[in-house]
């Protein structure tokens, strides 16, 4: 799986949650729940991804692009969706 991301936007959601793009294979690699999220601009469709990092429940919002999976943010999850993952693949 091949991703790409704003240099820019990466540096920001490290000062502002802590988490690196460089780590969202993680999220991929592991067990994931995916669903659909606000259109981005100009109608682009985007994604909402929960599972692992290091640990920590995370959520990430991403489109693609071709084949090519573009990030747009990382933070770490909120109740809610910790609790659907944990449903659906357990704790």
């Amino acid at each position: 799986m091949e991703f790409e991301w704003d240099d820019n936007k990466r540096l920001k959601n490290i000062e502002r949650h802590g988490l690196d793009f460089l780590d969202v294979w993680q999220l991929f690699d592991g067990d994931y729940i995916k669903g659909p999220a606000k259109l981005g601009e100009g109608g682009e469709e985007r994604f909402l991804i929960t599972g692992m990092i290091h640990g920590l429940y995370v959520t990430g919002v991403f489109t693609m692009r071709g084949t090519v999976t573009r990030v747009i943010s990382l933070r770490r999850a909120r109740n809610n969706e910790r609790r659907e993952h944990e449903e659906i693949h357990g704790s």
